[in-house]
């Protein structure tokens, strides 16, 4: 088993609910000084308030993590701050759910803004000083979405792909810098994101279950945490099928 390990400052993307916020919320009852990054405000404020009513260290970074540019400017700023982050979570997503002959552009390209460039942009910028202490550890949200291409989920599940294959890459470049690199695969998880989802998904679990399996796996520098693992079980054995074989089943899928 990998040694657990404990971090000092962590920047989140995301963190103003779900998996995000429920992270943060753990961090900082272990100790990390916690940046959370997220659009709303309000919502930022009430966990960095709880954070700090339990003795724990926060702070606030409001972030638009569509916009590539704010999030260099947002890490390279609490690197400063904080005098060095060892933890990044690009947490922060955006999904819909349409088929392929509805979909839009306008649809489409606020997925890739916040699912793609964002995350990648939070990852870089959290990359440039870890390479130079030789330590610390990104993490990416992706999604066991990202294992096949999913009926309704053209957009989602490509973002989460190309993320996933982002995350390997960096783990193998990053190896022998000292820096860990973590790519977070939920299934269904009980959130704002999924509450607007109009169909019946399987093997749902609440946020606080997510969390904490999340928690572990970053915390022993795990490569890939999968979960619920119905769900992470059923999507190995899709991933392995033969093309003709997925594309039968995949008609049959009902989102």
């Amino acid at each position: 088993m990998a040694a657990v390990k404990t971090f000092e400052n962590a920047f989140i993307t995301g963190a103003s609910s779900g998996i995000g916020r429920a992270l943060a919320e753990r961090l900082g009852r272990r100790g990390t000084r916690v940046i959370a990054a997220a659009r709303r405000e309000a919502e930022l404020q009430t966990l960095v308030e709880s954070i700090r009513s339990g003795g724990g260290q926060a702070d606030l970074c409001v972030l638009d993590v569509g916009q590539s540019d704010e999030v260099w400017e947002a890490v390279r700023r609490w690197e400063r701050e904080t005098g060095g982050l060892d933890l990044v979570i690009a947490n922060a997503g955006v999904g819909k759910t349409k088929p392929a002959h509805k979909l839009a552009w306008e649809d489409v390209e606020p997925i890739l803004r916040v699912n793609v460039v964002g995350a990648f942009a939070t990852l870089m910028a959290g990359m440039e000083g870890m390479v130079a202490r030789g330590r610390g550890t990104l993490v990416g949200v992706s999604s066991l979405a990202a294992m096949r291409g999913l009926p309704k989920s053209g957009a989602y599940a490509a973002s989460k792909a190309a993320l996933a294959t982002f995350l390997e890459t960096l783990r193998t470049d990053l190896h022998r810098k000292g820096i860990r690199v973590v790519d977070v695969r939920p299934g269904f998880v009980d959130t704002p994101m999924t509450k607007a989802n109009n169909f019946k998904m399987p093997f749902l679990i609440d946020v606080d279950r997510a969390a904490d399996v999340t928690m572990r796996g970053i915390e022993r520098g795990e490569a890939i945490v999968s979960y619920p693992w119905p769900t992470a079980s059923t999507m190995s054995v899709a991933q392995s099928m033969p093309d003709v074989a997925w594309r039968a089943i995949a008609r049959w899928i009902r989102f």
